[in-house]
């Protein structure tokens, strides 16, 4: 069993590495494709090649389990068809032998799964948009909001009393993850009354005192008095101020959060942006789901292994080998398929994010065990 199982695995992680290329570098040529459009206007074409590699990490991470699958394909299919499959069942082997077979190279392909959504891809990512943006001399921008980053703070003053802090930042900047462009913060009280606003021309967030504002404008608004008939806007306090230091519970990294897509965020930002939400009594849905489908999603590839497995109790009249992984691209482009449409009808059902993370892999498990028991019972 030893040898066939470093056989198997042997097999496997070549087939997957040639397939994994493959698949790569055909999502690469349409990636530099799309990027010659702005070589000569924005960046010179060895900045279109730095960005097209950068993406790379997340593609390898994104097509693993179909690479996975199509490379377990081809050799089931191979083995089934020189009938060396054949005489490894009349020797013994078992289809639960097979499959703890089949676990060694899929552990290994797994951790390497984690190791690029966890690592590789947001480190690219990361990287990629500083390229771009000293490339094209501009600031990291939020994503779809063309005022900068939204972000909500949840608060208490002094005294001891609820704060409701909403704080926009145009934008972050490219070479100090710390520092940022200009901002405007809105406080309001526990009863929803606003009680000052800041604009700053830009901040530096100092370890342990919070963001230093700098050349801040801080207006102090008085609270609504009906035997008042002064006009308000004479009752407003303005101060300025060259250093402001602002205290907050929002750092650099809750920011940074805002430039990245989730499914190319790590694990443990999405842990820490979920539990910001969660704090400030915010929706979270999206980012639980694609946390919890980081979480599950390299898993898939013991699914794939285990769909691949009927492959090899099809004996040549069943069909070639073409047809064989023609099936299962089309298996591949099957599971694809449920994960984001789980996704969207999870946001738009806020349904739970475990559920929606697990059913597409569960599905397809239970799919491989119902063709494994129709192949055994021919």
């Amino acid at each position: 069993m030893k040898v066939i199982t470093r056989q198997f695995t042997k097999e496997i992680l070549l087939a997957t590495s040639f397939v994994l290329m493959a698949l790569v570098a055909l999502f690469a040529f349409f990636e530099l494709i799309n990027q010659l459009e702005d070589v000569g206007k924005d960046y010179t074409i060895g900045t279109a090649f730095l960005l097209t590699a950068l993406t790379l990490p997340a593609r390898i991470y994104e097509v693993m389990p179909l690479a996975v699958l199509l490379a377990a394909v081809y050799i089931m299919s191979r083995w089934a068809a020189n009938s060396e499959f054949t005489v490894l069942r009349v020797a013994g082997l078992s289809p639960q032998r097979l499959a703890l077979g089949l676990m060694v190279p899929g552990l290994i392909l797994v951790m390497l799964t984690y190791a690029f959504g966890e690592f590789v891809a947001p480190w690219a990512e990361r990287y990629s948009l500083e390229v771009e943006s000293a490339a094209t001399n501009s600031q990291l921008e939020a994503r779809g909001y063309f005022s900068g980053v939204w972000v909500r703070d949840v608060t208490e003053d002094e005294k001891g009393k609820a704060l409701d802090r909403y704080i926009n930042v145009k934008n972050l900047s490219v070479e100090d993850a710390r520092a940022t462009g200009a901002w405007r913060m809105f406080e309001f009280d526990g009863d929803g009354r606003l009680l000052r606003m800041i604009r700053a021309e830009s901040a530096v967030f100092d370890t342990g005192r919070g963001w230093e504002l700098k050349n801040a404008v801080i207006y102090r608004y008085p609270l609504v008095d009906r035997y008042d008939d002064r006009p308000t806007a004479s009752r407003i306090e303005k101060e300025e101020a060259e250093h402001f230091f602002l205290a907050s519970q929002v750092g650099p990294e809750i920011l940074g959060v805002m430039t990245t897509k989730p499914e190319n965020m790590s694990m443990r930002d999405l842990d820490r942006y979920v539990s910001h939400l969660s704090k400030n009594n915010q929706q979270s849905e999206h980012y639980r789901i694609a946390l919890w489908t980081k979480a599950f999603y390299p898993l898939a590839i013991f699914v794939m292994l285990a769909l691949s497995m009927p492959f090899a109790y099809m004996n040549a009249r069943s069909g070639g080998v073409a047809i064989k992984i023609f099936l299962g691209v089309m298996i591949g482009i099957a599971f694809y398929a449920l994960n984001n449409l789980f996704s969207y009808l999870g946001i738009l059902n806020t349904w739970s994010p475990i559920a929606v993370s697990v059913t597409p892999t569960v599905v397809m498990l239970l799919a491989a065990g119902a063709a494994m028991y129709v192949v055994e019972r021919r």
